[in-house]
């Protein structure tokens, strides 16, 4: 079939082509590029390496493909680091690239490390993982110099054969915990830039087996470090991380119940004759649960949609003494015998976050067929014949890959929880100024700097509903803010209940002397209705008004998702610029933006 022809097939009839064999990949990425489907995001990606990396680009452009990204990968040629890192008008540069890869082998910038370490001296061992340490920070701070550009930096798989053989782990130091220690050398060194990450690729090696890894005619032929099933794996790989790039984390794994956490039929097998224990296949279950509980660990919610009896499904996460999950893990349970697709939409009204941030595991074709069709915002998992590749097909779907994993991440599950007692306590509440008052809401305010800038940047990211101009600015261009005579503000809430996180960003910019703009303006969903988006606004207004402004001017800028945010400069007293509702007016001539009576400061760190 041609090009052409090949043009009338969808992209899921073109990917579900494209697997297993080189040539399939290869077919596939032909048609990925001629057509160029629209609703795929385009991504240019410049590759700069100590080795061969072309022979990726079928298998990056098919696995972006499937997560939503138009891969446009430019290989530089090999063995040219530092010439094209230094020179603007290099083909590193021309090119415009979003992501920059930077992979090179110990085999070349440090061959004595991988193939002559029984030469070297404890000292001498340490000098030379400090250059190889020097040399990528210097590659990084140089590319620092000229684009914004995220950049993904290849650690170092062992060699494949170590120098001592056996004896290794009784060499001090051993060869492998020296290649390991210029990996944490080099995590540290990308951990001092923003928007520069590691890409593990000694993990991935050791995933698909350092044995099976290399082709040796490949590498004695064209310098090509891995053969064609890890080429596979490393495409794969990089679509993951590009997709952690590009798009933020799902928010929330929705299951099934009966032969997903556990084996067989509750309403039918009843509570003791579910496959769930310590033998197979009920250890399989047992593990795959585990594997959520850490998922949940990490940051992402878990729910249940369920057709099923309810009583009998809540009666195995209280009484069954293999279940490893429990009621309180779970941030939303629909069990009842309506459609999936429903019980998804409730789950995502329930938790106050878009469908599109729902990744969906059922073992029913049919159910994931339907929620595809219906929900095709949701993420759907193809599912595994055995449980035991159950755990590797959610991870292998990178529905919630993140380069970096913050403080809020790690509880917010139990800041969820948290919520369901605020709600409960609204109820209980004769007024909502009571529950204010109850509540007792503080905030802490302070200017974005080198600790809190990963997480603003990661709300930046994935905040859409009360994101007033959705402007995704990186954490390059928010240490540039200051130096152009800007603000930027974070706001971290708490209230009776425990603490709720850093929830806000503000940023607003000087027009001239007096007039000023907000940029941005951010707010978790999880700490609205409580005072404490005004908080930040007033904080703004103040600070804008300590730096000689005397109008400031909001901004509204509509999109699919963010329509709750519509009306919130009028309801703080901002008045209309224009009738189109994009501009409003505050006039700190006369005040600032008053601060609400019910939230207190716990902490002002408002510099200048």
């Amino acid at each position: 079939m041609s090009i052409g022809q090949a043009q009338k097939l969808s992209l899921s009839e073109i990917l579900s082509e494209a697997k297993p064999t080189p040539a399939a990949y290869l077919k596939a990425a032909r048609h990925i590029e001629a057509d160029r489907f629209e609703g795929l995001k385009p991504v240019r990606i410049v590759f700069l390496s100590t080795f061969t990396m072309d022979l990726l680009r079928p298998y990056l452009v098919v696995e972006a493909a499937a997560r939503g990204m138009l891969a446009e990968p430019f290989f530089a040629p090999f063995g040219q680091l530092e010439q094209q890192v230094l020179d603007s008008s290099s083909f590193l540069y021309t090119n415009e690239p979003g992501v920059i890869v930077l992979a090179t082998r110990l085999e070349d910038i440090a061959p004595v490390l991988a193939d002559r370490f029984l030469s070297l001296s404890s000292g001498e061992v340490g000098a030379e993982i400090g250059k190889v340490e020097a040399r990528l920070r210097a590659l990084v701070e140089g590319i620092r110099k000229f684009t914004s550009a995220t950049v993904l930096v290849f650690n170092f798989a062992p060699p494949e054969a170590l120098a001592a053989g056996v004896a290794d782990p009784f060499l001090v130091p051993s060869q492998a915990t020296c290649i390991q220690r210029a990996n944490d050398r080099l995590a540290e060194t990308c951990r001092k830039f923003a928007g520069v990450f590691v890409f593990d690729y000694a993990r991935l090696v050791c995933e698909f087996g350092l044995r099976r890894w290399s082709d040796p005619k490949l590498f004695y032929l064209g310098r090509i470090p891995f053969g064609a099933e890890a080429q596979m794996e490393t495409g794969r790989r990089l679509a993951r991380y590009l997709r952690a790039v590009h798009f933020p984390a799902s928010k929330c794994l929705v299951v099934d119940l009966d032969n997903t956490l556990w084996g067989g039929t509750v309403g039918e097998d009843g509570l003791g004759g579910i496959r769930l224990g310590d033998d197979y296949p009920g250890n399989a279950f047992k593990r795959f649960q585990r594997t959520l509980l850490s998922l949940r660990d990490r940051g992402a919610l878990l729910a249940v949609a369920s057709k099923n009896n309810e009583e009998d499904a809540l009666e195995v996460f209280k009484s069954h003494p293999d279940c490893v999950l429990r009621i309180e893990d779970f941030a939303a349970l629909q069990i009842h015998w309506e459609d999936k697709a429903t019980s998804l939409r409730r789950i995502a009204e329930e938790l106050n976050i878009g469908v599109d941030s729902l990744v969906f595991f059922d073992d029913s074709p049919v159910e994931r067929g339907w929620v595809a069709s219906q929900l095709p915002e949701v993420t759907v998992v193809e599912f595994p014949e055995s449980p035991m590749g159950f755990a590797r097909a959610l991870e292998e779907s990178g529905a919630f890959d993140q380069l970096f994993l913050s403080d809020e991440d790690r509880v917010r599950a139990e800041m969820y929880q948290k919520d369901l007692e605020r709600k409960q306590s609204q109820k209980e509440s004769v007024s909502l100024e009571e529950f204010l008052e109850r509540l007792e809401v503080s905030v802490s305010l302070g200017p974005v700097d080198e600790t809190t800038l990963p997480r603003v940047t990661q709300l930046l990211a994935k905040t859409n509903q009360f994101n007033l101009t959705t402007r995704r600015h990186t954490s390059s261009e928010l240490k540039k803010i200051g130096d152009s005579g800007g603000i930027a503000l974070w706001c971290r809430a708490a209230d009776r209940f425990g603490d709720i996180g850093l929830v806000g960003v503000a940023i607003a910019f000087p027009q001239d002397s007096a007039e000023w703009n907000i940029d941005t303006f951010v707010m978790s969903c999880r700490a609205l209705g409580r005072g404490v988006e005004t908080a930040l606004l007033s904080a703004l207004s103040s600070r804008v008004r300590r730096r000689g402004g005397q109008v400031l001017i909001g901004e509204y800028i509509p999109t699919k998702k963010n329509g709750m945010s519509a009306g919130f400069f009028p309801s703080q007293g901002f008045h209309p610029v224009e009738s189109s509702g994009r501009f409003w007016k505050w006039d700190l001539a006369q005040c600032e933006v008053p601060f609400p009576k019910y939230v207190k400061v716990r902490d002002e760190l408002l510099r200048g």
